[in-house]
């Protein structure tokens, strides 16, 4: 099944991510976009994730995921989530950054793979008081990937 990425009801899908991330609040530039699964035919589509934006700054923001049911965050998700922050079309970010508790090694690994880097461990700064680990991913980073993973010859008429 594939997953929907929606944009609009931003109160609604702000409301989920609270819920599913345990945060006390947002800040005021706060944007969400909420993947749904989808249902079987006549049962209503389920929330799976929520991907907060916010604290834009200097083409910067911050990026909360918050997941439904204990799902794992997958390399996916977050592939999906780093196209959007850094389309033209979508956030046009130069550079998001993550905060993600220590103890998440599942989270910190499918980050890891989609090319983030770890900048600190940030002590005390979860909601729960638990220490987070701070990463960071540019632009130029997802555009190097991309381009290694095009063919050599992909300029080239067959």
């Amino acid at each position: 099944m594939n997953t929907m990425f929606v944009t609009n009801n931003q109160k609604a899908h702000l409301a989920a991510a609270l819920e599913l991330t345990g945060s006390k609040g947002f800040m005021e530039d706060a944007r969400a976009v909420a993947a749904y699964k989808p249902g079987a035919e006549g049962d209503v589509d389920k929330i799976t994730s929520v991907a907060v934006f916010e604290c834009f700054r200097g083409g910067r923001a911050e990026l909360h995921f918050g997941m439904a049911d204990g799902l794992p965050l997958t390399k996916e998700l977050v592939t999906a989530t780093v196209y959007l922050a850094f389309h033209p079309k979508a956030f046009d970010l130069d550079r998001l950054l993550v905060r993600v508790p220590c103890h998440n090694t599942r989270a910190l690994i499918a980050l890891i793979k989609i090319g983030f880097q770890i900048e600190y461990r940030d002590r005390a700064s979860l909601v729960d008081g638990a220490d987070g680990i701070v990463m960071s991913l540019d632009r130029e980073t997802v555009i190097k990937a991309t381009a290694a993973l095009q063919p050599e010859n992909a300029d080239e008429a067959d």
